[in-house]
């Protein structure tokens, strides 16, 4: 290619100023939204990999069993776990135990307190095996004292400002810590992520025992040798474990920590974890709309063929070679993938505010920054030029000379059968994407609107001060929230519905009394006062709630999913029986109608209530939604009266709760984001398929209305055709997209049925945004002068 190749193919472009802005923006439009979808995809799969051991670290999981029945699958262990295994299996070269630490307050030298999470305790192990760069401090020195604690920057920075953190002290849990050192915050993927962490021997000052079989409360992390086979390997954890008499009913094995985010549906997860199937389902749309703006492109240049084939004919009786005509069409491809990708990379900057309001600002923080992105971006450039360009140049290269200068000629009409396939194509992938986005909508509101068994909306959650169990400073502030105008119903609880399973107590080991069985289920179980009921606009199945004070043990509360699963016939009949439970026989005085304690995408949980009193971690509050930022302002003066020195933060419960459905709420926003820019972009592609058309008929439409036609006559025959390619695509489509949402559905525990309207709505808009394309083009062919169709006869 030569400067003169370059100059004649922008002179081309810019006598077809419309075909080419066409293209520009179609393939533009679809770079864009394959670069922002791609960059998506592969932050979901980067999870882990800051860390240089990422390919060898290994996380010790556990299929608990009660009786032989499969229970659960959960992702935390026994701390005597890791060196059992350390000291037995020679593939593990080192371990961390981290100890998750439930929300709660720290505070510096000055009084200053915050309410934090992302607290865990670890081994000192831990920067071995999980690498991060140390802002300040010795990495070799950090965690290796007994009260050493080492904060990310940004934590630093609130706690301390910009004084120097180290050798600082913080206190939390009634003991203080001093900061040996200060690492660089975490990116977003990585699974654990942690604001502060603290050393198990913190945990051991305050009675936590690292010897006890009893609990399984800890993440065990393995660094493994390289090459390790993990069938191998997991056969011989198992083997190990079963000499404990504590784990041998229950089956142990390692994952690799690179699969965790994707992979893990384990209970006590540390956050809520991405989707395998939802990403492949991404990754599809994105290289489907890709697609889609390549087949447009085809599709607008060859329905100028028959000019263009003109052209290449009169420079092949000049002398011109077959390859020249190739390279003067892949140079003007090049020239439109460029300016292309010059407006995608100006849309993808554009969006990006708003996409990360969709994805999160994680997934889209470097994306002009990352060697990754601009690698796809030269990868992708010049694969789009030679897909978009090597058909067109070899189809407008292939006529013969003099058949292309006959006055009948009116372009390549070999290629038809491929265009009218590519806009199958195009209407196929609008068609599932179209359909897909409707099921995802229906889906989320049908979440949205679905029963809980309670009422979370104008609901007020405020975590108690951590005051080690003073109850009667709680009690006294819950007596000044219920002066308040706005506030109708106030009550104290362990936990409310939506937060994560971390923050409630689980045991297996309940029963009737005089029931021999051990128990195959896990139940839920926190305090609750007498008000949470009604907080909440719970409903009882049968019984009553609590009256009186605090009594804990002396009775519970159970939910119809436990009275179920208890082996009681009905919630009546479980009403004055007692209960095996922690060592205690409670009686159950009421059982709560089911409500769900997590989201609708799990099944019900069997909860069980004790009565806690004010002895709890939440206020929870009914607001009348009246004049609220008065009643949050009264609310926070009184708190900074009662507890001068507690942060002061709350949130609404049905915020809370609702964050449980983030990924798939995500997943519909980006459906429905780039349903539209398949279906803008499939229209462009049939606008060049209709001018391609009109042209070589235009002799026809001028015969037909000199002999009568109407303008309707002639728009029906222009559009008849085209609507049969879009019911084709629809019929194909129809399968393809049921398959996929029922394949996505399946995670759902509370699902909707696939709905038939959503195929017949997708396919009348389908056909009416067709008609409505072809209708304009051929409005206007059938309006033209007949003269001036007819004119060169």
């Amino acid at each position: 290619m030569n400067l003169q190749d370059l100059k004649l193919a922008v002179r081309n472009l810019r006598k077809d100023r419309v075909y080419t802005l066409l293209n520009v923006v179609g393939l533009a439009v679809a770079i864009a939204a394959f670069l922002l979808i791609i960059h998506y995809v592969q932050f979901e799969r980067s999870y882990e990999k800051i860390y240089k051991k990422a390919d060898n670290i290994y996380r010790v999981t556990l299929n608990l069993y009660k009786d032989n029945t499969y229970v659960t699958t959960d992702c935390e262990t026994h701390p005597p776990l890791a060196p059992l295994l350390k000291a037995q299996l020679p593939e593990v070269k080192d371990y961390v135990r981290v100890q998750r630490i439930e929300q709660c307050e720290v505070s510096t030298a000055q009084q200053k307190a915050f309410l934090e999470t992302g607290i865990y305790a670890v081994d000192p192990s831990m920067f071995s095996i999980f690498n991060r760069k140390f802002i300040a401090g010795d990495s070799s020195k950090a965690l290796k004292g007994p009260m050493d604690a080492v904060l990310t920057a940004s934590a630093a920075r609130k706690y301390f400002g910009d004084a120097d953190p180290v050798g600082q002290t913080l206190k939390l849990l009634g003991r203080t810590v001093t900061v040996s050192g200060v690492v660089e915050d975490l990116p977003g993927n990585t699974h654990l992520k942690y604001n502060l962490l603290v050393t198990l021997r913190f945990l051991e000052a305050g009675g936590y025992d690292l010897s006890s079989w009893n609990g399984n409360n800890n993440f065990t992390y393995l660094e493994m040798q390289p090459g390790t086979d993990l069938a191998a390997f997991n056969a011989r954890l198992a083997a190990i474990c079963k000499t404990v008499p504590r784990l041998k009913t229950n089956v142990y094995s390692a994952e690799p920590i690179r699969d965790i985010h994707l992979y893990s549906r384990k209970t006590f997860e540390p956050e809520v974890n991405g989707d395998a199937k939802t990403v492949k389902f991404l990754e599809i749309v994105a290289f489907l709309v890709l697609l889609v703006g390549i087949i447009n492109y085809v599709n607008l240049t060859t329905a100028r063929s028959g000019e263009r084939m003109k052209e290449s004919s009169i420079k092949k009786i000049l002398g011109a070679t077959r390859w020249t005509l190739i390279l003067q069409f892949l140079t003007e491809a090049l020239i439109v993938n460029f300016l292309a990708f010059l407006l995608a990379l100006l849309l993808v900057q554009l969006s990006l505010p708003f996409y990360a309001s969709l994805v999160g600002k994680a997934a889209t923080a470097g994306i002009f920054t990352s060697p990754s992105f601009w690698l796809i971006c030269g990868g992708l450039f010049v694969l789009n030029a030679l897909l978009s360009g090597v058909y067109p140049a070899y189809a407008l290269s292939s006529t013969q000379a003099l058949s292309a200068l006959s006055r009948s000629f009116t372009g390549n009409r070999q290629g038809g059968g491929l265009r009218k396939m590519l806009v199958v194509g195009q209407f196929t992938v609008a068609s599932v994407v179209l359909i897909a986005s409707l099921i995802v909508y229906r889906q989320l509101s049908f979440m949205r609107r679905q029963s809980l068994g309670m009422d979370i909306n104008q609901v007020l959650v405020l975590r108690t001060p951590d005051l080690q169990n003073d109850s009667t400073s709680v009690a006294a502030f819950r007596n000044d929230l219920q002066q308040l105008a706005g506030i109708s119903k106030v009550s104290v609880a362990g936990c409310v519905p939506g937060l994560g399973l971390d923050n409630l107590s689980t045991t297996s080991s309940v029963t009737r009394m005089g029931d021999t069985r051990n128990s195959s289920y896990n139940y839920y179980v926190y305090g609750i006062d007498t008000s949470f009921v009604k907080t909440l606009d719970m409903e009882m199945a049968a019984g009553s709630n609590f009256t009186g004070p605090a009594n804990y043990m002396n009775a519970v509360i159970i939910n119809e999913e436990a009275s179920k699963r208890l082996g009681f016939s009905s919630p009546d009949a479980a009403i004055g029986q007692r209960l095996n439970f922690y060592g205690e026989h409670p009686v159950v005085v009421g059982v709560i109608k089911n409500f769900h304690q997590r989201g609708l995408k799990e099944a019900l949980l069997p909860m069980i209530h004790y009565n806690a009193g004010n002895d709890g971690r939440y206020f929870v509050m009914k607001i009348t939604g009246q004049d609220f930022r008065n009643t949050l302002s009264a609310m926070e003066e009184k708190w900074h009266a009662r507890f001068p020195v507690h942060p002061f933060e709350y949130f609404f419960l049905n915020d809370t709760f609702n964050q449980q459905y983030q990924a798939d709420a995500t997943l519909g926003k980006i459906v429905n984001v780039f349903s539209i820019f398949t279906l803008f972009i499939t229209c462009l592609g049939l606008m060049g398929l209709t001018a391609y058309n009109v042209s070589r008929r235009t002799r026809e439409i001028g015969i037909r209305k000199v002999l009568g036609s109407s303008v309707g006559g002639i728009v029906q025959l222009l559009t008849r055709d085209f609507v049969k390619l879009v019911i084709v695509a629809i019929v194909i489509a129809t399968p393809l997209a049921w398959w996929a949402m029922n394949t996505w559905l399946q995670d759902f525990a509370y699902r909707v049925n696939i709905p038939w309207w959503a195929f017949a709505v997708t396919g009348l808009l389908l056909v009416a945004v067709a008609v409505c394309t072809i209708g304009l083009q051929s409005i206007k062919a059938a309006t033209m002068n007949p003269v001036k169709s007819l004119r060169n006869d």
